[in-house]
């Protein structure tokens, strides 16, 4: 059985993977700051699954709403980025 001495090589692409996606992170996030318009909105349809009696469930349309996203490849300010946004347009409210 082989220790992480052995294998050298192995830290360095790992540390080197680090290093690219900080860097790649940090390159979005200043490109954010810097864009003159960094929101974006997308409109998602929302659905409510309500439990009733019976281990039975009530399922209903609780409409359309505007989510903010930010033109991004990471999320940034706690709004996810507009490609993801654009994919996952159906909500589920449990609650």
């Amino acid at each position: 059985m082989a220790g992480a001495a052995a294998y050298p090589w192995m830290a360095k692409i790992a540390l080197t993977a680090v290093a690219v996606l900080c860097v790649l992170y940090l390159g979005d996030a200043i490109a954010f700051r810097l864009a003159r318009q960094p929101y974006g909105v997308v409109k998602v349809r929302r659905y409510y699954a309500m439990p009733l009696k019976g281990n039975r469930t009530e399922y209903g349309d609780a409409g359309v709403e505007n989510d903010t996203c930010v033109h991004a490849l990471f999320p940034h300010a706690g709004f996810p980025p507009c490609w993801y946004a654009r994919r996952h347009t159906e909500k589920w409210v449990t609650e």
